[in-house]
């Protein structure tokens, strides 16, 4: 059995960031999206947010049509400075095998990821 004991006991309080290792540019996923879903046209990011926030009180329908609106804050986060800090992701490497070898998000698996949720 691996643990952490055994392989970083010099540091009590490690921290983990799950967070995938290798950041995959937005761009290079799009052909992926856009060869599962041919008719979607590519907006912003600043674009898009602006259109959530002009429904001032959505109905449930709206809602349901764009549940992006439930996670309004979250996309505000994104567009902003928030997310832009460097996650360190070392401690988290040194701790799992499988997080030291994972690879960047690629548009195969993404196609992958969108035929299975199959929206």
């Amino acid at each position: 059995m691996h643990t952490r004991r055994q392989t970083q006991s010099a540091t009590p309080h490690a921290v983990y960031h799950l967070v995938n290792p290798c950041k995959t540019p937005w761009a290079t996923l799009v052909p992926a999206v856009q060869a599962k879903y041919p008719g979607m046209q590519t907006v912003p990011l600043d674009q898009w947010l602006d259109e959530l926030e002009a429904i001032k009180s959505p109905s449930e329908t709206e809602v349901r049509e764009k549940p992006a609106l439930k996670l309004l804050d979250f996309y505000r986060g994104l567009a902003g400075e928030v997310l832009s800090a460097s996650i360190s992701v070392e401690q988290t490497r040194g701790g799992s095998k499988t997080m030291e070898g994972l690879g960047a998000v690629t548009g195969q698996l993404m196609g992958n990821w969108l035929g299975q949720w199959d929206f």
